[in-house]
Order: C-alpha cells, then structure tokens, then sequence
C-alpha cells in the first residue's frame, strides 16, 4: 500500500504527484494514454507563467515527463476502471490489476467532445499540431469559438487555403489576443450563430459542410474538419460519494466529501479551465493528501 495514488498526469495530476512526494508520501500514479494531458496537444501554449514564448504542447509535455522521471514517479500506463473505499484503504482498479492507498488524487482530465453528426467515415480532428501538410491549400473549418479554438484556427492560417470559424454564439468571443489577428486575416471566415449540421463525404473526402442557418461550405478538393466543442469527463469509475453535474463533472471542491479523496484539473466543474488552475488544483491537492496521511498516523 501506498499513502498516495493519483489518477492522471496531465498538469494536475503531476502537480499532486510532486507535492505529495515532496512531503514524504510514497506515490503511484497512472495514466491511460501521455503524460501531459490535453496540453501535449495544443499548436501553442499561452499566458502560463515562465513558458517559453509560442512553445508547443509537446514540448510542455516532454518536459513534464523530464520532470517527472527526475524525481522517480514516471506512472504506470495503465487505465484505471474503478476506485472505492472500504474503511480507512482506497482501492484503485485497473485493467492490469489491483492498488491500495491511504488517499487518492483523481486528476483525470477530460476529452474533447465529438461532434453529434455522422461525419460518414470521415475523422474529425481536435489539434492543428502536426496537420500543416494535411491542411496545406485547403478549405479548414473549426467548429467552436472558444480561445482554444481560436488558437488553433490561427495556427492552421498561414498553411490553409482559407479558415472558417463556425460557432453558436452570436459574435467572436474569444479574447482580443487572438480575435485581433483573426479578424485581421483576410482568409477567415466567422460563421456566427450556428454549428454543422451535416457535410457530404466523396470518395472519403469531404467537400460539403452544411451549416444549421442553411449556409453551405463547398470545396472542389476537400474540407477538414476541427471540433472544439467543449469537453467530456470520465468520472463514472469513481465508486465513492463524489457529487456530479449532468455533463459528469465532478462539483465539489480540490477535498471532497470522501475522506482522503482529492479532485483536480479540469475534471472538476470549474469557471476557468487552463494549466494555471490545474497546476493550482494539484497543488492543494498533494498538500492536502500529506496533511491527510500525517494526521492519520
């Protein structure tokens, strides 16, 4: 038995993990798919204090990995499928086996939302990084008009034939960083108060979008396709007294109600969702398990 597991290695997960160690706690961590979460995934991270200017995801994520191996607690790749509790002793299942521990830090992240149409074979993509060659001369549409969506529409800009933006809400909102380029690019294109409604698929290509205002994208070549709709939680597994919302985000704050339980990162039903609060999150939450571990001995 460990005193500490933690479920996760996205930023808030390896925040947990080096505070707790930190502080003397033995800890385990997992981790189904990379280390860094959904930040080793973005064309550019932005506004985190001390992060090199433009840097890409992967490279945040690379040096959390770093950071991560220096202090001996690379995780275990493994997808954890349950986590209960049965006296003072946390149980964490996963697809290989079965852990103990005296608290658990739950900092699982969330995925990004697919879009509820059929694409007829065609693969929506989330990240701009690594599709330059893919988008080259084409006609992109992101749908989402989220910061991060915007982000991405302005690093496939310089690459694309043209970019459109397609979003529900009734005018650009993301922040004046980014609305200022895009705006300024005469190769964007805003499509307010609307999403995709359906696209038609040729020879696996797509060369229509149909927008639900009845607005039509149309290329002779191909249209790719970019969904950043907002974000899915995997929360069903945790088998403890966690209150949830309808989306399965968990409500409470970084202590929940289950003694020796922790939440942080972007599982957690939050106003602002970024590296920062992770980072803050996973903080409060290794120190709180190392509280919780003294107090019990």
């Amino acid at each position: 038995m460990v005193d500490l597991i933690v479920v996760g290695a996205g930023p808030a997960g390896v925040s947990a993990a080096l505070y707790a160690q930190s502080r003397g706690l033995s800890v385990t961590m997992f981790e189904k798919n990379e280390v860094g979460g959904l930040i080793g995934k973005v064309s550019k991270v932005s506004h985190y204090t001390s992060i090199v200017v433009d840097e890409p995801g992967y490279k945040v994520k690379e040096r959390m990995l770093n950071q991560l191996r220096a202090y001996n607690l690379e995780p275990l790749y493994e997808e954890v499928t349950k986590v209960t509790k049965t006296g003072d002793v946390f149980s964490v299942t996963t697809q290989k086996g079965c852990y103990t521990a005296r608290t658990v830090v739950i900092a699982c992240g969330s995925d990004p939302k697919e879009l509820p149409i059929d694409t007829q074979g065609y693969s929506v993509s989330h990240w701009a990084y690594g599709c330059e060659k893919r988008v080259a001369g084409k006609v992109v549409v992101v749908n989402g008009g989220s910061d991060g969506a915007a982000k991405e529409a302005l690093y496939m800009l310089p690459f694309a034939k043209e970019v459109h933006i397609v979003q529900n809400m009734d005018r650009l909102m993301c922040i004046p960083e980014f609305k200022r380029p895009l705006e300024a690019s005469e190769k964007l294109h805003v499509h307010c108060s609307s999403t995709l409604k359906n696209v038609t698929v040729h020879d696996g290509r797509v060369v229509k979008v149909q927008l639900s205002d009845g607005e039509e994208i149309a290329s002779d070549e191909s249209i790719e396709i970019f969904a950043m709709i907002g974000q899915a939680p995997h929360t069903e597994f945790i088998d403890c007294d966690v209150p949830r919302n309808a989306a399965g985000f968990i409500t409470c704050d970084v202590a929940s109600p289950t003694d020796g339980l922790f939440i942080a990162g972007d599982v957690r039903e939050k106003a602002v969702r970024q590296v920062a609060t992770a980072v803050a999150d996973g903080c409060l939450a290794g120190i709180a398990a190392a509280k919780c571990v003294a107090s019990a001995k």
